[in-house]
């Protein structure tokens, strides 16, 4: 009876940290697809990414619209979002890195958001999520430089990232 219920006890603390309540959200809450910050007209362009254990994750990229760029390559910052959270959480950012011509890229972690999965890791499988949006970027000839702004748990997945990809600032 007591082995029991410590076991149930450690059962539901375990599915706390490895399914913690999902963030959920409409598109629409991303704001429009384009849009105007201190006079400049920039986009946002949403897509799929399929991970190696073939989830699919829902990414957004923020950028200048093609008129008004100043180079066909930009640097970009891949928003890396916290336990708990989504790609929502990266929104804030947009008004901050944009008008520097760095654009945005942000995405929900397999299992977290609008993205597939049922479970996160607190960074381990996360950091396969994380290597898809980079060769993504990289193979999009888009982008100069990447870096990684993380919160919590994205901030552990740029961490184990980085160690496999010393290209990443």
């Amino acid at each position: 009876e007591f082995l029991g219920k410590v076991y149930d006890q450690y059962a539901e603390l375990w599915k706390a940290i490895i399914r913690p309540p999902r963030d959920t959200y409409e598109i629409k809450d991303l704001g429009p697809t384009v849009f105007s910050i201190e006079n400049r007209t920039y986009q946002r362009t949403d897509i799929s990414l399929q991970n190696s254990r073939g989830h699919t994750i829902l990414c957004s990229h923020f950028e200048p619209i093609p008129s008004e760029r100043v180079a066909e390559r930009l640097p970009c910052v891949v928003y890396l979002h916290g336990n708990c959270s989504s790609r929502l959480e990266a929104v804030s950012t947009v008004p901050v890195l944009l008008p520097f011509n760095i654009t945005v890229f942000c995405f929900d972690f397999s299992g977290s958001g609008l993205s597939d999965g049922e479970y996160v890791s607190l960074g381990y499988y996360e950091r396969d999520d994380l290597a898809v949006v980079v060769n993504h970027l990289r193979e999009s000839h888009r982008v100069t430089c990447i870096g990684l702004w993380g919160r919590s748990m994205g901030a552990v997945t740029a961490l184990l990232h980085g160690d496999r990809d010393p290209s990443i600032a």
